[in-house]
């Protein structure tokens, strides 16, 4: 499922037409959701990078598309880590990855989180937003942010 269209679900679970405040599962769900609409994001890029962007999709593309490890991108986005060659829009797309994996794992596993409408709504905004900045991403600026996330920093690398 494409970005746009998981935000676009993401935007019914949470103004679903019910009386009353939308229930606590539809706000977490949402929440995960809007994580998932950057991921697929980042993996199409890589795996356009890396496999092409050609399609129809070759053989290669969909193991790199499934291969990227979530937890090393995290690592590599979170903050004090996104190197400042890559454009400004890439930065603020890898540190909003970072932060929305984290309050994806709460909302998946933290029987505890709880999320507000207006939280959600502006997750889902600053995504959209995001999104819509991305598409301007020149192929060299993504595969610089392909190097960034699937490459460990060595010391004396940049």
């Amino acid at each position: 499922m494409g970005g746009r269209k998981t935000l676009d679900a993401a935007d019914q679970l949470v103004n679903e037409a019910r009386p009353g405040a939308p229930r606590q599962v539809n706000l977490r769900c949402a929440v995960s959701m809007v994580y998932h609409a950057l991921a697929h994001w980042l993996a199409n890029c890589v795996a356009d990078v890396l496999a092409g962007a050609t399609r129809p999709r070759d053989h290669g593309w969909v193991p790199v598309y499934r291969g990227v490890d979530h937890r090393q991108v995290k690592q590599q986005c979170r903050q004090g880590r996104i190197p400042t060659h890559l454009a400004p829009t890439l930065r603020r797309f890898a540190a909003e990855l970072a932060e929305m994996q984290g309050r994806r794992h709460s909302a998946d596993y933290d029987p505890k989180a709880r999320f507000s409408k207006r939280d959600a709504v502006a997750f889902i905004a600053s995504a959209n937003r995001m999104l819509l900045d991305l598409q301007e991403t020149t192929p060299a600026e993504k595969r610089a942010l392909a190097i960034h996330v699937l490459f460990k920093e060595r010391p004396g690398s940049f």
